[in-house]
């Protein structure tokens, strides 16, 4: 069983206890009002992903402690860290003495961990004026890389986060995907199964936590996706002496390669015979959640239902939009469409799942999966492996004369099937626990 020591870190009362207990013990945001602050050090040990275990320092920010941290118990706390989780208080009315520690940890840490990851989280962004949050936090992280650069740490990412919103999955994701020690296998296997699926978007996510431990997104006109380059200045991420990424998700045209007949897959890749469509207008099939920053989302009580029954939850039937490049008598092989992805969309997921997952046991029901669909797309959130929760993302590809309807039974059959012969071949790479 792999153990890894994470350091949280921060002033007192920058939210460190409340977002470690939001992500790891299934606290709403409304309810960590009732947490008191943290004194001293206290450890967690959290199970991830069935055989990973973070033992967590939360430690407390008074500067009393802060002093104890650099002298007494230097190399008790920042020895064999494997990662650093530092959290400024946007709102601090102190921000020099917050500097200050910070630059102190970063030398502990260097002289303890010189290989340990650092992740830093401007906190309460909720608290900033939203006209003015992407000036106040470009500020900020001009600040932290100044001072990371100032005693040699080249290295580091940065995210704006809000208990609040979906920002604070965003860069919780992010930080324990750093963790998984074969993430680059689960991602390559993850994209085939995109492929074999013909499906537009996979997503997969830990069962306890819901956050976001992977995705993949089908190829387009030959080109490969990039499923870790989310844009560094729009999430809110930076790595010292890089330039910001550019959001893979907005990619302006892209052209989309369609196919008729049936596509036939082996059994090696736990696959169904299913057919593909003759053509496609993919529309991005999450473009714009209907939840806003900042909207604190409570789920409904569900009906209670039977293990392993899936709900299916419609979504308005509006029309799919219309694409002014598609015209008749053009060649349907190949189409051009310019979606709208949100750059959030998956973390937004991760919040609202997890949520009505819990209403789901408090009404004394087990979340098994669901079905959301509508004119554009459906998608399928279904138990995978032991420790893993998968989402499966399939455009209704039903245009105009090809008399084919892909809101059949038959193509909700075959992803489900797929989805179930998948798992065993995915427990390898993510074992029970």
């Amino acid at each position: 069983m792999a153990k890894k020591k994470v350091l949280l870190m921060g002033k007192a009362h920058s939210g460190k206890t409340s977002m470690r207990s939001i992500i790891f013990a299934n606290y709403l945001a409304r309810d960590t009002m009732r947490l008191s602050p943290t004194l001293d050090v206290e450890h967690h040990h959290v199970r991830f992903l069935g055989d990973l275990v973070l033992n967590l320092w939360d430690c407390g920010g008074q500067d009393a402690f802060y002093e104890s941290y650099f002298e007494r118990d230097r190399e008790t706390i920042f020895r064999s860290v494997e990662l650093l989780i530092y959290v400024f208080d946007i709102e601090s009315d102190c921000p020099e003495k917050d500097f200050d520690h910070f630059a102190g940890v970063l030398e502990a840490m260097e002289e303890n961990s010189p290989d340990a990851r650092i992740f830093v989280l401007v906190h309460k962004m909720d608290l900033v004026a939203e006209e003015e949050r992407e000036l106040i936090l470009e500020d900020r992280k001009r600040l932290i890389e100044d001072s990371c650069l100032g005693v040699g740490v080249q290295n580091f990412q940065c995210f704006g986060t809000s208990i609040w919103d979906e920002t604070l999955y965003k860069a919780w994701s992010e930080i324990v995907t750093n963790l998984i020690p074969n993430i680059g296998v689960l991602e390559s296997h993850l994209a085939d199964f995109c492929r074999i699926c013909d499906a537009d978007e996979v997503v997969l996510f830990e069962r306890a936590t819901f956050l976001v431990i992977s995705h993949a997104q089908s190829k387009r006109d030959g080109r490969d996706i990039d499923d870790g380059a989310v844009s560094g200045a729009e999430e809110g991420s930076l790595t010292s002496g890089n330039p910001a990424g550019k959001d893979s998700h907005a990619d302006d045209a892209a052209e989309i390669q369609s196919s008729e007949g049936a596509q036939k897959t082996n059994a090696d890749d736990a696959a169904v015979e299913m057919s593909t469509s003759p053509g496609s207008l993919l529309s991005s099939p999450l473009e714009q959640s209907g939840t806003s920053p900042g909207e604190d989302i409570t789920a409904p009580t569900p009906t209670p239902v039977s293990p392993g029954d899936r709900v299916l939850a419609p979504t308005s039937n509006s029309a799919p939009a219309t694409n002014s490049q598609i015209a008749k008598g053009k060649p349907s092989g190949i189409v051009s469409s310019t979606p709208q992805f949100d750059a959030h969309r998956f973390e937004k997921i991760s919040n609202i799942v997890k949520q009505f997952k819990l209403s789901c046991g408090k009404a004394q029901s087990q979340f098994q999966g669901m079905d959301v669909r509508n004119s554009k797309f459906t998608a399928f959130i279904d138990a995978f492996t032991a420790n893993t929760y998968i989402m499966v993302i399939v455009s209704n590809q039903n245009l105009e004369g090809s008399g084919q309807d892909w809101n059949s039974g038959a193509k909700t059959a075959a992803t489900l099937l797929n989805i179930q012969k998948a798992r065993s071949h995915f427990e390898q790479f993510i074992p029970r626990s």
